[in-house]
């Protein structure tokens, strides 16, 4: 319990905000993206789809980067406690799928590999988190070692070779995947906590900090990077080029950039929520409970394309936000049993 009240309520509520635009981007993966006859006939739910994925889009990136700001500290009952969760709501969801639907395809091996993640698309984000995870005493002894020039150099190479084998040809370096990959998570890691250490000596152009900037000023350059993804987006597929879809991947430096933006954005707005710490300290039951490919694209994402297809443009809306905030409170209310049972297994652990 002291564990939740000591944490950073800003940071916790922005934990909380990346796993709803999580929520958020698997609506948008579930809908056909706009083609060029799209933005021409319907020019206004083109842009508020464009708009909404390039507000979505830095789900991963942020969670990732609030990692780095903190560091992680590995230790192996804390492994074990985020294995069990994972394998809390895996089973779980594999169950209730059994006891509504016995006769259904469930009672099979497959079923049985997505329990165990061994699939490529199962729990994506968790895999490559633990290889971040495996790897951050490395990269931690690294941070703390070498120097700022040196940081600095290393990070701007990472990322170069990242955009151009990972986002400029996205395919150019298949490990790096755009981004859904345990390469790019090192790269925002070290990225978060280079900002963290370093972050009031980096200059823009050599004319301001970035991290001096107000809270208004940060507001406006994230706006700003919004609106020019949603215009480069809706010209680009208006003009009938094919690449809109790589304006909203993970490896987009303006993503890369937005991300950034958002987080030193919650690092200057201070304040204290014991709710907020305690709703963020089971934020990752959100992607576990909807993100589970037994769930995702077999209810959650068919349920939203049936509405998306038969129902009006402000229906859609409100079915779709009343599924979203559903999902919210069914995962942070079923992770509450995860915790008592964790703490009647890890009885000795100090992390929960």
């Amino acid at each position: 319990m002291d564990k939740i009240k000591e944490r950073y309520s800003n940071f916790e509520l922005l934990r909380i905000v990346a796993m709803i635009l999580v929520l958020i981007v698997h609506v948008l993966i579930c809908l056909p993206r706009p083609t060029t006859a799209f933005v021409i006939a319907e020019p206004f739910k083109a842009i508020s789809f464009y708009f909404t994925d390039a507000i979505s889009i830095i789900c991963v990136n942020v969670f990732i980067l609030i990692s780095g700001w903190f560091g992680i500290n590995l230790r192996l009952q804390r492994l074990s406690i985020l294995l069990f969760q994972v394998f809390f709501f895996a089973i779980v969801i594999w169950g209730v799928l059994v006891f509504i639907e016995p006769s259904s395809k469930h009672m099979n091996l497959q079923s049985l590999t997505t329990v165990l993640m061994l699939n490529g698309s199962d729990y994506w984000f968790i895999k490559a988190y633990l290889g971040l995870y495996f790897l951050s005493p490395i990269l931690n002894v690294f941070v703390e070692k070498v120097d700022q020039k040196y940081y600095r150099d290393i990070l701007i190479l990472l990322y170069i070779f990242q955009t151009i084998y990972g986002w400029f040809s996205i395919d150019g370096a298949a490990w790096i995947a755009g981004g859904y990959s345990a390469f790019s998570f090192i790269c925002l890691y070290l990225l978060g906590r280079y900002l963290k250490k370093y972050g009031d000596t980096i200059n823009v152009g050599g004319y301001f900090r970035i991290c001096s900037l107000s809270k208004g000023n940060l507001l406006l350059l994230f706006s700003s990077i919004v609106f020019l993804l949603t215009f480069l987006a809706y010209t680009v597929t208006y003009l009938g080029i094919p690449i809109e879809g790589r304006l909203f991947t993970y490896t987009n430096p303006l993503v890369i950039l937005e991300s950034i933006v958002l987080v030193l954005l919650f690092s200057k707005i201070k304040f204290k929520s014991s709710i907020i710490n305690r709703i963020a300290f089971s934020c990752l039951a959100i992607y576990l409970l909807h993100g589970n490919e037994l769930i995702l694209r077999p209810y959650y994402g068919k349920w939203i394309a049936q509405w998306y297809s038969c129902e009006t443009t402000t229906s859609f809306v409100m079915r779709t936000s009343f599924l979203i905030f559903v999902v919210f409170i069914m995962a942070i209310s079923l992770d509450q049993i995860r915790l008592v049972l964790s703490k009647i297994i890890f009885s000795k652990s100090k992390c929960v």
